[in-house]
């Protein structure tokens, strides 16, 4: 990946970028230190795409490391994203997905969507900018879930229960409509698949799984 980088922005500033190394000890050096910076900052093979797409537009001249890996994360107005996030988790109260910009703006919604939708964005501000910025430092999201079917307000489903029953077999979640004698198994489904990579999970969800088990 790093020869790879190496001539793109060879390609991309000629005579520039190849210039500024004196020998191939000099290019070693170069590939260790920027593969470094990579790890600590989580970027992915994707973001590096975008930093090149970037930097055509924000460089005339060849990005230090720090400057490439700022080309590299989209910035996100933490008040333009604020109010996507109430806009999509009025959505998925409906059951609808959602519009989403980056997925980074739907983790740091989901454990704040109750206080999202009752409280301003001056109280609001300084708990969002901290989720917001620690799901972009993050580098890499769980694929956006799909919503869940919404409740109706009681007397107000127009929904038969075969109706209900197709649709939750459809989501494989058929079983919800069935009696169950273990109250918990939600509980344990979430801290079970939380083990795994790219679970889906928010730590609120965890938090909530666990402390049922231990009721």
């Amino acid at each position: 990946m790093m020869d790879h980088l190496f001539n793109r922005l060879d390609g991309a500033y000629p005579h520039k970028w190849r210039s500024a190394f004196q020998n191939d000890q000099a290019i070693e050096n170069w590939k260790v230190s920027w593969a470094e910076a990579f790890e600590e900052e989580c970027i992915t093979p994707n973001d590096i795409k975008a930093g090149l797409k970037a930097c055509r537009t924000r460089y005339d001249w060849p990005p230090s490391c720090a400057e490439f890996i700022k080309a590299c994360k989209p910035s996100v107005d933490p008040m333009v994203a604020y109010y996507e996030a109430i806009a999509g988790a009025q959505a998925r109260s409906k059951g609808e997905t959602g519009k989403w910009s980056h997925p980074a703006i739907f983790w740091a919604a989901m454990p704040l969507a109750f206080d999202l939708g009752q409280q301003t964005f001056s109280q609001m501000k300084a708990r969002w900018e901290s989720a917001l910025s620690e799901q972009m430092d993050r580098g890499e999201w769980a694929p956006i879930p799909a919503a869940l079917i919404a409740i109706a307000a009681p007397g107000k489903a127009d929904l038969s229960r075969e109706k209900a029953t197709e649709m939750l077999n459809e989501l494989g979640a058929g079983s919800v409509l069935k009696p169950k004698t273990d109250h918990k198994l939600w509980a344990k489904r979430i801290i079970d698949r939380s083990k795994k990579p790219n679970h889906g999970y928010s730590p609120l969800q965890i938090r909530f799984a666990n402390e049922a088990m231990a009721a």
